[in-house]
């Protein structure tokens, strides 16, 4: 795992300047003096968990840019929610969250799928231990934040993992009547950071393929009909983080976002739906940014794998 501090891409007018925390809003709840949940490296399920992470940054030689963005405000003791987009796999948030402990000793918590994570013998078990929620808890995020300080979580959920169609929407947030996030941020006094993953979308290929019903039910997911099947370098995509094609991920993290008026926000409705629309569009423009200039970051391996995808859906499979 490479960490590079780069240059910033984010739009002008939607963020603040990187390592100058906001002050903390007057009457906002204290945050923990140290975000984020702890986790010793001899931990004895932290060893493998960072092996494997180890062992697939290494295949899809992965980097994080700016990363420093977020240890600036652990520092400082503030409240993050990261946001980012989202494919249907553990490994891009599996990679992220190893960056962070490797940096920091410390991972963030996550939402994860109630069925496709937790419903998994084993794996549902170590989400536990690392703080991952199941989605739909909001009781249990809203105590994560407050407590923990520190929330990753991905508002296009499996809207945009599961239901987009790759091909005709590369890298679409899908985030329509996606508050939640900000009204945590806005209710927890939280800074919001965007985390762009350039690579996951071609990190399987997504085939013009129905998956089965049968296997959608088997998966509990069947409000996921009409998803597509898709395939890693052994075949069908049925088990998570198994084993995906070997493009180049890499991860970047934004400034903080500017929301603006947070009083207005949290009173008025029509004040939160203009500042989704706000966030939403920022979040798309630097996604579409680093999508465009991915050449920074790819390698001959990478260039040649998505090509080979291209030229699939060329013919049409």
């Amino acid at each position: 795992m490479v960490d590079k501090q780069g240059t910033s891409s984010h739009p002008k007018g939607g963020a603040i300047a990187a390592g100058t925390p906001r002050p903390r809003a007057a009457g906002a709840a204290r945050p923990p003096e140290s975000p984020g949940i702890p986790i010793a490296r001899d931990d004895w399920l932290a060893q493998p968990f960072l092996a494997y992470a180890r062992l697939f940054a290494r295949y899809h030689r992965h980097e994080v840019v700016h990363l420093d963005r977020i240890g600036a405000l652990l520092r400082a003791g503030r409240r993050v929610v990261l946001v980012g987009n989202h494919v249907l796999d553990v490994l891009d948030p599996l990679l992220f969250t190893a960056a962070m402990l490797d940096r920091y000793d410390r991972v963030p918590h996550f939402i994860g799928h109630e069925n496709l994570i937790f419903g998994m013998p084993g794996l549902g078990q170590l989400a536990r231990r690392y703080g991952m929620i199941p989605s739909r808890r909001m009781e249990e995020t809203e105590r994560a934040l407050a407590q923990d300080g520190l929330l990753m979580l991905y508002p296009g959920s499996g809207s945009e993992a599961a239901r987009r169609v790759y091909r005709d929407e590369p890298y679409r947030l899908s985030w329509a009547n996606r508050f939640g996030f900000l009204r945590l941020a806005l209710r927890h006094d939280a800074e919001v950071l965007f985390v762009a993953a350039v690579g996951i979308d071609e990190m399987y290929y997504q085939s013009s393929l129905a998956m089965p019903d049968l296997l959608l039910r088997l998966l509990g997911s069947e409000r996921y009909a009409g998803s597509r099947m898709q395939f890693g370098l052994l075949g069908p995509h049925l088990i998570p983080g198994l084993v995906p094609l070997p493009v180049k991920i890499t991860h970047v993290v934004s400034e903080p976002l500017d929301l603006g008026d947070r009083a207005s926000a949290r009173r008025s409705k029509r004040a939160l739906q203009d500042l989704h629309a706000r966030v939403w569009r920022t979040c798309q423009t630097l996604l579409d940014r680093e999508v465009a200039h991915r050449r920074r970051h790819s390698d001959w391996l990478d260039r040649g794998v998505r090509g080979a995808e291209r030229l699939l859906q060329q013919i049409g499979l």
